[in-house]
């Protein structure tokens, strides 16, 4: 079938839609520059068709602006939060994020365990502790009678867990914030 110029004009205008959640500066720049490649095309006697076979459909060749408006606005970000649908997003899925992911898992469980010690040294400090136990052995945890060990850290088990507590949550931001760039960077060809 074949595509008459309405049809390039119909294509402008669901990438127009497609655009909708960049700033209109940006989207008008994006359109501009299609419609210009679309011109070329056609004056070198491409049929629309063909001219429009290059770009794709009009949502897939927009998405790719919106992804790296999107991991910009993320990589600008203080929020952690903000670097999530980046890393989620299922067009950037990549080794990257799944060590990242891994990464911040186990952040997570240490920082669990951290607040579990913290809530039983609060309710049971006689028992609850960092043990070394003869003759090589280490506790983390509860111990039945704690004369069958030494508390290593005693009351800096508070502290101790609130940093381990801060620690995580910043590794967390970092491994976030380098994924999110190395996901930036991997489009382009370049591991920032």
């Amino acid at each position: 079938m074949s595509a008459d110029p309405a049809e390039v004009e119909e294509w402008l205008r669901q990438l127009k839609e497609s655009l909708a959640s960049m700033s209109s500066p940006e989207r008008d720049n994006i359109l501009k520059e299609a419609r210009s490649h679309l011109c070329e095309r056609l004056a070198a006697g491409c049929t629309p068709s063909a001219a429009l076979a290059g770009f794709g459909s009009p949502e897939d060749y927009a998405q790719r602006f919106v992804e790296e408006m999107q991991t910009g606005d993320a990589l600008r970000s203080t929020d952690g939060a903000a670097h999530l649908p980046v890393i989620a997003s299922p067009t950037n899925r990549a080794f990257v994020a799944t060590l990242a992911g891994v990464g911040i898992a186990v952040l997570g469980v240490l920082s669990f365990v951290a607040v579990l010690i913290l809530i039983a040294k609060l309710f049971d400090p006689v028992h609850v502790g960092v043990w070394r136990l003869p003759p090589h052995g280490l506790l983390v945890g509860k111990i039945r009678n704690p004369a069958e060990g030494a508390d290593l850290l005693g009351t800096w088990l508070y502290p101790f867990c609130v940093g381990v507590l801060a620690l995580s949550g910043a590794g967390c931001r970092a491994l976030l914030l380098w994924a999110a760039r190395q996901l930036a960077g991997g489009r382009r060809g370049v591991l920032v």
